[in-house]
């Protein structure tokens, strides 16, 4: 029978190896063979048979059956700290952590909970009379219906169905009574086992057991002073965690100021590069930190469940620190690519979206942690919308210059470094920011304008035009006569259209007598300056200017006098 056990399990392993050694060695092979040969079915099975708990009875069994296997893993243990068996007893934990309603505890300390749990839980029933597994509802022979729950005779101890949720049907030790084992196990910590044990309590040998890097000599020879529990953990591995935890706090700082004085000079993605180490050095040695601290050091109770709580919350600050620094690397890294430049619109759209990811990885990074501890997402982001919604509600202005920004990134009326007409001025874009944009205007001034009132205005963008419109009117005198009027119209048409720089198509240019006004005739100029070059275009309209002036003079036509001069007086 021995033989056609599966060998990819560890402890038909550590059998093979150790049931012809002398001493010890034999010893516990022998009986961790008999605990193969004569365990419950529930753990017999095969290395992936699930534990039952479809009854109160299945449930119980397979807590008892766990419990003796957990045991004889603790002894092969004692005997070979290896990380194999370590591997192994910590799968059984998980299986038997199965029979428990964990739902109360905080996910951070499940793990930890639970196991303190099961081992309240075999020295309880250890200490308790028998119970007759035919009486347990389920149990074969025992036809009756199931109850809604079991209580363990003579105790508190209940065993529950599960009407809803993923262990719907299942049959589960509450988590009222999970919450009060250790006040259970220490009412009748001082009786002795009524039933045969191989220890006689597995709370301490769980509480006391170390990893395969702490040799067992070693803990030998640890004065009993330092082995006396606070907070169910023995005072030499408090003092232990604290140290290295000490030991790592010295390392990150160390790294923090050496990244401190790299980032005082070089680019922005240099700077982002070195402040990103940070947060992933940390993580680097928190991981390191938990591996050695939980695998080898093995705190438990309640400084167990502090500790686990307050790793949890520094593993996802740091998370979220990585995150927040991260996405603006990313982000400062394409930016730096030849293909954008760094003041250009899509340089700062890229910006502005890098806060905005940021904001909502870092939120929700640390929205996943706190449901972790224990505060339920679904209330947090309840009253994060509520609480949002008053910010916004208070900050309204705030929110509608973000949202103005937006859609000037969407819209693009205008680049930066574009040349535009807003309202009544005139500038030249420097920066779009989340709240307000930046504008040079043409005399030297910077105008911030909010862009919500950005976005409401009439932009005119001056550097995207194609061509420039030169566009007047001569005013001239009333006295002169129609066919020297239409010989200056003509000569003006010839002139305008005879300058290389304007365009010439159907109509255009435009040279007409638009007007008749009281002491007046008015002549008005239009044609299109083929360029986009404001300075050049200035250049064009006034040589055109003054060869207009030259020919209304060379032809002895005279240029009406102010309107100012043609009102009667009072």
């Amino acid at each position: 029978m021995f033989w056609c056990l599966p060998l990819t399990a560890p402890w038909p392993v550590f059998i093979l190896r150790h049931l012809c050694c002398p001493g010890k060695h034999r010893v516990s092979a022998w009986l961790a063979c008999l605990v193969l040969l004569f365990s419950t079915p529930a753990f017999a099975e095969g290395p992936l048979a699930p534990v039952n708990k479809l009854s109160p009875s299945q449930t119980y069994e397979s807590l008892v059956s766990g419990v003796r296997l957990l045991e004889d893993l603790y002894g092969a243990y004692s005997a070979d700290k290896s990380f194999v068996t370590l591997a192994e007893l910590r799968y059984h934990f998980k299986r038997l952590r199965g029979l428990l309603d964990l739902s109360a505890v905080p996910p951070a300390n499940r793990v930890k909970t639970g196991n303190a749990a099961i081992t309240y839980l075999a020295d309880i029933i250890s200490r308790l009379p028998p119970v007759d597994p035919d009486s347990i509802p389920g149990a074969s022979g025992n036809d009756a219906p199931l109850p809604a729950r079991w209580t363990l005779p003579g105790t508190d101890i209940q065993i529950a169905r599960i009407d809803s949720g993923p262990h719907e049907g299942e049959y589960l030790f509450t988590a009222e009574s999970v919450d009060n084992l250790y006040e259970y196990f220490s009412r009748i910590r001082h009786l002795d086992p009524v039933l045969e044990r191989r220890y006689p309590s597995l709370r301490i040998e769980h509480v006391n057991a170390t990893g395969p890097f702490i040799p067992a000599g070693l803990t030998q020879r640890i004065p009993d002073a330092l082995k006396v529990p606070y907070l169910s953990t023995p005072l030499w591995k408090i003092i232990a965690i604290c140290i290295v935890t000490v030991f790592v706090s010295l390392l990150a700082y160390g790294w923090a100021r050496h990244v401190r004085n790299k980032v005082s000079r070089g680019s922005v993605v240099r700077k982002l590069g070195w402040r990103f180490t940070v947060p992933i050095l940390f993580l680097c040695l928190y991981f390191l930190t938990v591996w050695f601290v939980i695998d080898h050091l093995n705190p438990s109770g309640l400084f167990a469940a502090g500790e686990g709580l307050i790793s949890t919350a520094v593993l996802y600050v740091l998370s979220a620190w990585a995150a927040w620094i991260g996405t603006f690397l990313l982000v400062e890294t394409l930016i730096s690519s030849p293909r954008v430049a760094g003041n250009s619109f899509d340089a700062h759209l890229l910006r502005l979206t890098a806060r905005i990811v940021a904001v909502c990885s870092t939120g929700g990074i640390l929205m996943y942690g706190a449901n972790e501890l224990g505060i339920p997402a679904l209330g947090l982001a309840a009253g994060v919308g509520v609480g949002g919604f008053a910010l916004a509600l208070a900050s309204q202005s705030t929110v509608e210059n973000l949202f103005g920004g937006l859609s000037l990134f969407a819209d693009r009326p205008f680049r930066i470094g574009d040349v535009i007409g807003f309202g009544n001025e005139r500038g030249t874009v420097e920066m779009v920011g989340t709240r307000s944009s930046r504008i040079r205007a043409l005399d030297g001034t910077l105008v911030t304008v909010p862009n919500s009132d950005l976005a409401k205005m009439k932009i005119m963008n001056l550097t995207r035009r194609t061509k420039c419109l030169f566009s007047h009117t001569v005013a001239l005198s009333v006295e002169t006569p129609p066919d020297r009027l239409e010989e200056l119209l003509l000569a003006l048409r010839t002139l305008v259209a005879a300058d290389d720089m304007v365009e010439k198509t159907r109509g255009w240019p435009r040279i007409r007598c638009v007007g008749i006004e009281v002491g007046r005739i008015n002549v008005e100029l239009r044609a299109y300056v083929l360029t986009d070059d404001y300075t050049q275009f200035l250049g064009i309209q006034e040589r055109l200017l003054l060869q207009v002036l030259q020919c209304i003079e060379a032809m002895e036509i005279r240029l009406a006098p102010p309107v100012a001069a043609l009102q009667p007086s009072a």
